[in-house]
């Protein structure tokens, strides 16, 4: 009669010849620290930094500054409003701590601030522009309405399909345009670090 392997034996045999990398290991250990200090940096900027990186063993500061890079990357992103460019700051902060090139972050902050402060003018711009091109076909639209209603009717544009198909027709190729320089500028970044 013959033997009847279990799940577990099977899967015993299978993973027989895997053995764990040591070093990738480590690395992937060291990334995660280095993300999970970028957060507790974003959570608190006055932190020293500085000091808690002196203090990670040489073996394990390089794994630990690609993780905190890679957050620090992830958080230099297109903003939603004025308020969105004050993570600017932290981030620049972070990047002149972890280089020590704090003159080229300082002036890296200055083109990038100019930068997300344009994208938020053009933004707004191009959500002026189309309340005033479609206000027309807005303000008839409320007089048909009122008329079918018996009362006044004000509608948002962001409520009227018209208006949202234009405005993320428009939005998506200007978010494309800053996208693609805001990708640039990171790898500027990266290319600048790399130096």
């Amino acid at each position: 009669m013959t033997h009847i392997k279990s799940a577990l034996e099977i899967a015993l045999e299978k993973t027989e010849s895997i053995k764990g990398d040591k070093s990738s290991l480590a690395a992937a250990e060291g990334k995660e620290e280095g993300k999970k200090l970028a957060s507790s940096f974003f959570m608190d900027p006055n932190m020293d930094l500085a000091g808690t990186l002196k203090k990670i063993p040489k073996e394990k500061i390089f794994a630990v500054k690609e993780g905190f890079f890679q957050v620090i990357l992830a958080n230099l992103v297109l903003p939603r409003d004025e308020a969105d460019i004050k993570r600017l700051d932290e981030v620049c902060l972070a990047l002149g701590i972890l280089t020590g090139k704090k003159a080229e972050i300082a002036s890296l902050k200055t083109q990038l601030s100019g930068f997300l402060k344009q994208w938020l003018e053009d933004k707004k711009r191009l959500d002026e522009t189309l309340r005033q091109q479609l206000g027309p076909y807005l303000k008839q639209k409320e007089a048909q309405l009122a008329q079918k209603y018996g009362r006044a009717v004000r509608i948002d544009p962001r409520t009227d399909p018209d208006y949202m198909k234009a405005y993320n027709k428009n939005m998506g190729s200007l978010e494309s345009r800053y996208s693609d320089a805001l990708t640039q500028a990171k790898e500027d970044i990266v290319a600048m670090l790399g130096e």
